[in-house]
């Protein structure tokens, strides 16, 4: 059930689709645990109605396209992309019945719904999504069994790569001082790690030399942003965006950009996704397992847990006045 979920997140836009995914014939996709379907409507444009026909309740998505209606494949009822019924087969009128139809809206590149009855207004997403400057891309990802916050912690955690992705992401010893600045409000949280130091772990020496930054950023409700900047002044964002398909089912929408240097975007596509595909799955070992071992009880928060508090203050839709804080780790 919806009210199951933290209420910013239930109440929350999500996406379900990349836009590509909507193609010739209806596309059933999962959000917080209700089943729905997308298609295109008989304007070219992208609707999500209820996976349900509300004469008998058979899957819509088990139908077929018409003319930019949805056929239902048991009595054939026609629903346009609003949800109107516009045809019962054998029938001179049709009954005043729609089947439910949500909210959609194309950013980014993906398809996004919304399953509150009042939509909030659309989240803010990080600028590097519509940068032309950019090298972009990205990189669809299949859904995981992982908790939608723990991913989105996960994604934006300092202290796991040591032990998780030991020289792949971090050094798994040598650890060094490390300056932290956060600060957050109702925009979201960001966390900068100034490092000034030269790169021993595969990724960052390869793409990066000399780091002078990382950064990670909430953009509330669900989507992290990991930006490392080094010192020429070339920087690699990873932003993420995860829909929450059920409890402990999460797709990640992976959006990877970077500055425009002497590698050629191809090559940085191929590079990134190839040392990206063991850190994919150590990342979803761990978050399965933590899944499994969800308790009543919840999870204690550490010292290097940065930006936890403030993930699940804007999950829960709690005041986050603006706060800012410095301080050392050894990371």
């Amino acid at each position: 059930m919806v009210s199951d979920w933290p209420r910013a997140i239930a109440q929350g836009w999500h996406p379900v689709a990349y836009r590509p995914e909507v193609r010739a014939r209806p596309l059933p996709i999962q959000l917080l645990g209700e089943n729905l379907v997308a298609f295109r409507d008989a304007d070219g444009g992208i609707a999500v109605l209820q996976d349900r026909c509300p004469h008998r309740g058979v899957p819509l998505s088990q139908g077929r396209l018409r003319d930019g209606t949805l056929v239902c494949p048991y009595h054939g009822w026609r629903f346009a992309g609003d949800g109107r019924l516009v045809e019962v087969p054998g029938a001179r009128t049709c009954p005043p019945v729609k089947a439910r139809a949500l909210p959609v809206r194309e950013d980014a590149g993906l398809v996004w719904t919304c399953l509150a009855a009042d939509p909030p207004p659309f989240p803010d997403l990080p600028p590097v999504m519509s940068d032309p400057a950019l090298d972009r891309f990205w990189w669809p990802l299949a859904p995981s069994r992982a908790g939608l916050l723990d991913a989105l912690e996960n994604h934006l955690d300092p202290a796991h790569p040591h032990f998780v992705h030991p020289w792949l992401v971090r050094p798994p010893t040598a650890r060094r001082t490390t300056r932290v600045e956060v600060r957050s409000g109702p925009w979201g949280a960001e966390a900068r790690y100034i490092e000034q130091r030269a790169n021993r772990a595969l990724l960052s020496a390869v793409m990066e030399g000399e780091r002078k930054a990382g950064i990670g950023r909430l953009w509330p409700p669900t989507c992290g942003e990991v930006r490392l900047e080094n010192a020429r002044g070339a920087m690699l964002s990873i932003a993420v965006v995860f829909s929450p398909l059920d409890h402990d089912l999460t797709r990640p929408y992976a959006h990877f950009a970077s500055t425009r240097g002497l590698l050629p975007a191809w090559f940085k596509r191929a590079a990134l996704k190839l040392f990206h595909l063991p850190v994919l799955a150590q990342d979803r070992r761990m978050l399965g397992w933590q899944a499994d071992a969800r308790g009543p009880g919840g999870f204690a928060f550490g010292p290097l847990d940065v930006l936890a508090r403030s993930i699940l203050r804007h999950a829960h839709g709690e005041p986050s006045p603006e706060e800012e804080a410095s301080f050392e780790l050894d990371l």
